[in-house]
């Protein structure tokens, strides 16, 4: 039996995306969010374009990431200092250092 090893730098990523979904139950209150919804796609391109490096493709993403979550929970007026954003940059830094998945 085999027991697959994740690097720290992986570790760091399923912190970030737990207190990512963590920081929008408590901002927006209980979700059931499943991968093909336009939210989880969202943030799922701005970790991959973040792990690629990709400046010009972070910053689509993140556009992406804020429409969806006004799509999905109406209006919002998301400051540096709001928890979802926080945890939202803390995941995109995650996913840069962690870099491309081998």
């Amino acid at each position: 039996m085999s027991t697959e090893t994740i690097s720290p730098a992986e570790e760091a990523v399923k912190r970030a995306s737990a207190h990512l979904y963590e920081a929008m139950t408590r901002h927006f209150g209980p979700l059931d969010l499943a991968a093909h919804q336009p939210l989880v796609k969202a943030i799922s391109e701005y970790g991959q374009r973040s792990r690629d490096l990709d400046d010009e493709g972070i910053k689509r993403a993140s556009t992406h990431v804020y429409e969806a979550l006004t799509h999905h929970f109406g209006p919002r007026d998301l400051g540096a200092t709001d928890p979802v954003v926080r945890a939202l940059a803390e995941y995109g830094q995650a996913c840069r250092a962690a870099g491309k998945k081998q």
